[in-house]
């Protein structure tokens, strides 16, 4: 991932759509466990949201430090 300078007059680069997506649904997981009686479906469908989300951010880092070793081997 190319890295923009950054400077006093430029702006800070945008929030990627991968974390705003994961934030949601840690968020709908921890409203769920918080507003529903958390019984049966509900529950496991909340914990659901949170590992999923948990677990793409672990596969995502993995593959970013793979590339990162990667690029940093061929120079």
């Amino acid at each position: 991932m190319a890295r923009r300078q950054s400077g006093p007059g430029t702006p800070p680069p945008p929030v990627p759509w991968q974390f705003l997506l994961r934030a949601a649904l840690v968020v709908a997981g921890l409203v769920l466990l918080l507003v529903v009686n958390v019984r049966g479906f509900v529950f496991y469908l909340a914990w659901a949201l949170i590992v999923l989300a948990l677990a793409s951010e672990a596969a995502a880092t993995a593959v970013a430090w793979r590339v990162a070793r990667r690029a940093r081997q061929k120079r």
